[in-house]
């Protein structure tokens, strides 16, 4: 009965202890970067590690736009050069003490250090790091400012990160584990977006799984829709999974709020630890440690891999997206080819336009498109036109509500994108005959004989 318990001790982040940590944290008050009470965290961040067993702890001063700051880096070692790193921040915006963002995924970084220092075989080497400066937009110097400093500290053994995941806002009682792919904007490129790859999600999601606390996609029940969203919007929400995505390393990161039921108290005074719940900690907490021991075992992929959607667990990628988008057009090019004419150039020209949207933005391409495509020719009634319509309705009703919580400040299509997509999803009705018609000319009808 020990052994199992130590094996069950061993593979386990207590929640109760994330809580605790959490709680000293908030107990600071409002600490953002820069300030005295930032460096406090920091330290305490430190000494925790320390205690949890890890040997490599190291403080890591920075400099921002006139801020000083402190990064908390430890590492564990294992053979050869690659490395996943795992991250939290311990700076609050000036408001808030900051328990829940993000004293909780400090205290679960904390947690899963000791965890993890308890194995005897190790893959790869683990850096935890605890940033500050994550909100440093609060104070109007930019954002992400210690994990940019993290980054651009690595130079040449940036060549070796396998990975970045960072624990965000954890241990909401209403909330729900999430994995957050957000779109971000490419520095390196104007109007292009970079995101976390496929292969990154999908070991992400398969950790989870494996160790009994799986992770959704965005939010609990708009998953499907979250997905062409956040690459259809510009959305303001981030984690530091940020500063390693514009440096070109493969990055994630999780919380358990989302957009149908996001923490209520976040970035104000009230954001207390009475707020955390140690059992949600824990749920988290099993998630992330299954997570990165994912991370450690699974092949390395590419810094870049956008084109993927995730369903039932699993995440498709170009090929499959490529070929359902293909495939969805053939029953409107062949109604068109049955009924000739200006059916047939009706349907070419939607293909065309389908297909140039769909090359270069698959996932909302897909989103908008194959009901109607799917649908409609077949059979059009109020239900088909009704259900093709659904996705694009729900998109845009999204993104409204979205803008109208301030969580998104624009759209990722150029002008003439959004014009083809229009055009698209317009022409998908067109040319193909009337209610319940099928392609080819009607018969004219019979003559009653008096």
């Amino acid at each position: 009965m020990s052994v199992l318990l130590a094996l069950f001790l061993a593979a386990s982040v207590d929640g109760e202890a994330a809580l605790r940590h959490a709680s000293a944290l908030a107990a600071l008050g409002p600490h953002p970067w820069g300030s005295p009470r930032g460096q406090a965290a920091a330290l305490y961040v430190a000494a925790q590690l320390r205690e949890a067993g890890l040997d490599e702890v190291e403080l890591q001063p920075f400099e921002r736009q006139g801020a000083h700051g402190t990064n908390v880096v430890a590492t564990l070692r294992a053979r050869g050069e690659e490395f996943v790193l795992v991250g939290a921040h311990h700076d609050t915006v000036p408001e808030a003490p900051g328990a829940y963002d993000d004293g909780s995924g400090v205290g679960l970084l904390i947690e899963l250090a000791r965890a993890l220092a308890r194995d005897e075989v190790r893959p790869r080497t683990v850096v935890f790091a605890s940033f500050d400066g994550e909100e440093a937009w609060s104070t109007g110097r930019g954002t992400t400012a210690g994990s940019r400093a993290f980054v651009e500290r690595l130079g040449p053994r940036g060549r070796s990160l396998v990975a970045a995941f960072a624990i965000e806002m954890s241990g909401w009682r209403l909330g729900t584990p999430v994995l957050h792919p957000i779109a971000y904007a490419d520095p390196r490129e104007p109007g292009r977006a970079v995101v976390a790859p496929a292969w990154l999600v999908r070991a992400a999601l398969a950790g989870a799984r494996d160790a009994g606390s799986a992770l959704g996609v965005g939010d609990p029940y708009l998953a499907w829709l979250y997905q062409p969203a956040v690459r259809t919007f510009r959305v303001r929400l981030y984690g530091d999974d940020l500063s390693f995505l514009q440096a070109g390393h493969p990055a994630l990161f999780a919380s358990d709020s989302s957009f149908s039921a996001f923490y209520p108290d976040y970035h104000r005074p009230t954001d207390t630890a009475d707020k955390l719940d140690a059992a949600a900690l824990g749920r988290m907490g099993r998630g992330v440690l299954g997570v990165v021991r994912a991370l450690q075992r699974v092949p390395r992929g590419p810094a870049e891999e956008p084109q993927w959607f995730a369903a039932f667990g699993r995440v498709v990628g170009w090929p499959w997206l490529a070929g359902l988008g293909a495939a969805s057009l053939l029953p409107g090019l062949w109604r068109g080819a049955r009924a000739g004419g200006l059916a047939l150039g009706l349907r070419s020209a939607q293909a065309l336009l389908a297909g140039v949207l769909l090359a270069r933005h698959p996932v909302p391409g897909l989103w908008l498109l194959a009901a109607p495509h799917v649908l409609l020719p077949s059979r059009r009634s109020w239900w088909t036109v009704v259900l093709a319509l659904a996705p694009a309705a729900g998109l845009v009703t999204l993104g409204a509500s979205a803008w109208w919580r301030g969580a998104v400040s624009g759209v990722w299509l150029a002008p003439w994108e959004i014009v083809v997509a229009a055009f698209a999803l317009a022409l998908a009705f067109l040319g193909l005959g009337g209610p319940g018609r099928k392609g080819g000319p009607r018969k004219a009808p019979a003559r009653r004989r008096r």
